[in-house]
């Protein structure tokens, strides 16, 4: 019996043979490739008077090195229970998947937790938890979500496509990945404008954005809350950075103590925080989205 196979499981170099069957091995095409430039670039933004740290990441979704997965923390802690799985740090995750790049998903619900800085959330690594949007990962939805959050999903032909709302029935055909924030920021090139102490307060902030083409997605992680190093950002700042940076449409993820950005150094090949975090640790969360890239990865500069 044949065995089928889910695209959201193929491997690039499998993608790459799929397409080009006629290439054998060492060809020059593939030698091509291999020398191409990386399909990922970094960027370490900082501005003073006032204090912004930004960290900015574009990845070309439509190169076959190139693939983005979303992995939740730990496993399902309870079966048919209200929890879906437990809080895990961003760099445990990657190294778990074997990410090269990764940052912190949705924003979560987890068991006995306060929402404030420092050592007493309450957020500990093991804790049952549960995104507040949906999650899927491999084409396998494993959180719905109630809330009708917006989300961030890519496809099995390796585009990324925004939705503004978790609650539309069916699920769109062809998704793979799904990642879930919250508000959108940047729709058809425009940035949205929202009114609350959320959007208006200065924070650490985690977004996520992409080219009209959905081949692009920028990742962006604003550092907060330390006045030496980063202010933080208001929601609307970071829509004005994101169509700075060329993107169409964009989304907000889960921010605050959460906001992590793990980078793999190309030199010694481990997993590095490139951020701060303002508890002045990782804090653990509910998922992440992961990008793994077989090709040399440019070294973080200032």
């Amino acid at each position: 019996m044949m065995r089928l196979i889910h695209p959201c499981k193929l491997a690039p170099a499998l993608v790459l043979w799929l397409a080009l069957p006629w290439l054998g091995g060492g060809s020059a095409a593939a030698d091509s490739l291999e020398a191409a430039p990386s399909p990922v670039s970094y960027q370490h933004i900082a501005r003073h008077n006032p204090n912004f740290s930004i960290h900015v990441v574009t990845i070309d979704l439509g190169d076959p090195r190139v693939s983005a997965r979303v992995a939740r923390g730990g496993p399902d802690p309870d079966g048919d229970g209200p929890w879906t799985t437990t809080l895990l740090p961003v760099s445990e995750i990657a190294a778990r998947e074997g990410f090269d790049i990764a940052i912190n998903g949705d924003f979560f619900i987890a068991k006995s937790t306060h929402d404030i800085e420092g050592p007493k959330t309450g957020y500990v690594r093991g804790l049952f938890a549960s995104p507040e949007g949906m999650a899927m990962t491999d084409g396998q939805l494993w959180h719905r979500g109630t809330n009708g959050h917006p989300y961030l999903g890519i496809t099995t032909n390796h585009l990324a496509r925004l939705f503004e709302s978790g609650r539309t029935e069916p699920i769109a055909a062809g998704l793979c990945e799904i990642v879930a924030g919250g508000p959108m920021l940047v729709q058809d090139g425009k940035p949205l404008e929202y009114r609350s102490a959320f959007a208006t307060n200065r924070h650490p902030r985690t977004a996520a954005g992409l080219n009209r083409a959905g081949s692009r997605l920028l990742l962006i992680v604003v550092d907060g809350r330390q006045p030496k190093l980063s202010i933080g950002m208001t929601l609307h700042e970071v829509s004005q950075e994101m169509m700075r940076l060329g993107c169409a449409s964009a989304i907000n993820l889960d921010g605050g103590g959460s906001t992590a950005l793990v980078y793999r150094d190309p030199a010694t090949h481990a997993l590095k925080v490139l951020n701060s975090p303002s508890d002045t640790r990782e804090r653990p969360v509910a998922d992440a989205l992961g990008i793994t890239v077989r090709a040399p990865l440019p070294a973080p500069k200032d």
